[in-house]
């Protein structure tokens, strides 16, 4: 006899086969890095309501695959409900009966969210389990409006003969009017939320009084057909859908010693195995890249030092550090620390330890590399001839293509510190008329060759290019204002890899829609302790517009210069400790 407990109310179920005629392997087909059926996962695990996610399957891959991307359980699904014949709701039904025996729990209400929906996402399934919630019907079901393909347009055509198909719904000879159509609706197989009885005892995914959720074309496409798998691949890697899959990384905690120190490890370091083996054979290590805001602040009650992220999607501060009592230093690899509460750190006398001004990060070139990377792609539009092949045009679309060469270009760089000298020296190699400002004036006497300008205006004047490389601080903060880009001249580039917080992002908007200045590219947006970017105003400009280029925070990524962070950050551990 089970047990079934009662604070679990709402059971989401994932049907996946792994069969498919249309489209052979269809729920694993990978869109923008990640399987279809990960789309439908997302969707689940940021609704507000749903306790359990399940999968089922025959397919052992989809399975394991859904194991990673964190549901609760699968369920192998029986070789009979698993074949073309076989209905939705026997195999919901099958998953529903397993599903509560594996939890020992019955559940009040059922929401199947079927993967070939990959549009849809947690505001339209918490909008479904709110309705069937106030118990006022027996089931939710998601339907979109007809449009186009009204039952007025639709014909049977036999033996070569057109006729309509519906007798009530007749169109004019002379055509029809969509404005003219009664509102019409169908299906779109994203949403069927039901009671527990509407499923296993009446084997229906809709009973006697079911709602209907209407919901936008854009989030209704359905994946039946190749086209489909198409529509839905653009919009996703256009950025046109809010489930952002990641796939669940394990935490892996190293065997205790009670007589060692443990540090909490969120920075990615698989691929730097020195550094990791140096932890470990140190410490007591808990690694734990990758895992969620609450299961760090748990994890942080055991650390005493907390190797962290460069770049988390949530903030170091009071919130975050509140429960850790043991912790004492915190190590970030990286020069800027924005990402930290840095006024928190010091009223719990918390160390912070960076990067920045050590001496190794002379040998560290990869922003520096990256940063004349994008005055290249500034001048030449690389990325946006990237594009263009994709699209299957070549040469026919020369005058998008065509730019400008970097000869004798005037590149006004403002910050002259190692990434600054560093681009100062690729740009010469490229025969660029270069020029600095910086606050500190003693950064650039040494060298002779360069324009100094000790006014920022007259740069700002005198500059085809603008690159901003400086540190951020209560001056440098929105110093890129309306001020300082009105005094830009109108076929200038700005570029930014330093901190998106120095950027006043409305007035630069401001500025490219009305075409003051020729482009901008950023390698950094302001506030990016986030964990969605999709309705960034940023980004949605930049995918319509060709003046301004964004890259995610990539400029340090090498193997080469995270290897020297990583070495530069285990020495300051050390040291710290030594200094105990």
């Amino acid at each position: 006899m089970i047990k079934f407990k009662k604070s679990l109310k709402i059971l989401a179920v994932i049907l996946a086969r792994g069969g498919s005629k249309g489209i052979p392997k269809k729920n694993i087909y990978e869109i923008n890095n990640h399987p279809l059926i990960s789309y439908s996962i997302t969707a689940a695990l940021n609704s507000k309501y749903i306790d359990k996610i399940i999968v089922s399957s025959d397919s052992d891959k989809i399975l394991n695959l859904s194991k990673e991307y964190g549901v609760d359980a699968t369920i192998k699904r029986p070789k009979k409900l698993a074949s073309d014949r076989a209905t939705s709701a026997d195999a919901l039904f099958h998953a529903v009966n397993e599903a509560e025996k594996i939890f020992k729990n019955k559940f009040k209400f059922i929401i199947e969210i079927p993967c070939v929906s990959p549009m849809r996402d947690n505001i339209d399934i918490d909008k479904a389990l709110k309705v069937i919630k106030t118990e006022k019907y027996d089931s939710v079901v998601s339907y979109v409006d007809t449009g186009e393909k009204h039952p007025i347009r639709l014909k049977r055509i036999k033996n070569g003969k057109i006729t309509n198909f519906c007798k009530e719904y007749k169109e004019a000879s002379w055509g029809s009017i969509r404005q003219d159509f009664e509102p019409c609706f169908i299906r779109n197989g994203a949403i069927y939320a039901m009671t527990r009885d509407c499923i296993l005892k009446k084997k229906s995914r809709w009973g006697n009084k079911s709602y209907p959720l209407i919901m936008d074309a854009l989030k209704s496409v359905n994946i039946d057909e190749y086209q489909d798998l198409i529509v839905a691949k653009l919009l996703i890697e256009n950025g046109y859908c809010n489930n952002l899959p990641k796939k669940i990384n394990k935490i892996e905690i190293s065997k205790f010693d009670k007589n060692k120190f443990t540090v909490l490890i969120t920075t990615p370091i698989t691929f730097l195995n020195d550094f990791r083996k140096k932890l470990k054979k140190g410490f007591n290590c808990i690694f734990a890249h990758g895992a969620g805001i609450n299961e760090i602040k748990e994890n942080l009650k055991k650390a005493d030092y907390w190797i962290c992220s460069p770049s988390p999607i949530y903030k170091i501060d009071k919130k975050c550090l509140n429960g850790s009592k043991k912790i004492k230093a915190i190590f970030t690899p990286s020069t800027g620390s924005t990402h930290i509460d840095k006024n928190y750190l010091k009223k719990r006398k918390i160390k912070l330890f960076t990067i920045r001004n050590h001496k190794k990060l002379k040998s560290i070139k990869a922003s520096s590399e990256f940063t004349f990377g994008l005055v290249l792609d500034a001048f030449r539009n690389l990325s946006k001839g990237v594009k263009l092949a994709h699209t299957g045009h070549w040469r026919q679309q020369e005058n998008l293509l065509r730019g400008n060469q970097l000869y004798k270009k005037k590149l006004g760089i403002i910050g002259f510190g190692r990434i600054g000298s560093n681009v100062y020296k690729y740009a010469k190699s490229f025969g660029m008329d270069v020029s600095s400002y910086d606050i500190n004036k003693n950064k650039v006497k040494y060298l002779k060759k360069i324009k100094i300008f000790n006014n920022l205006d007259r740069l700002i004047k005198h500059s085809d290019a603008i690159l901003v490389s400086v540190h951020l601080d209560n001056k440098s903060k929105n110093m890129i204002d309306n001020n300082f880009l009105r005094k830009m001249k109108k076929d200038a580039i700005l570029i930014n890899t330093s901190r998106g917080e120095i950027i006043n992002e409305k007035h630069l908007l401001s500025n490219l829609k009305k075409n003051k200045i020729k482009k901008a590219v950023v390698d950094v947006l302001q506030k990016e302790q986030r964990k969605n970017f999709s309705n960034n105003k940023m980004i949605n400009y930049s995918k319509f517009n060709n003046n301004l280029i964004i890259t995610p925070h990539m400029a340090g990524l090498t193997y080469e210069s995270e290897n020297i962070a990583a070495e530069i950050i285990y020495k300051k551990l050390i040291r710290n400790l030594n200094q105990k």
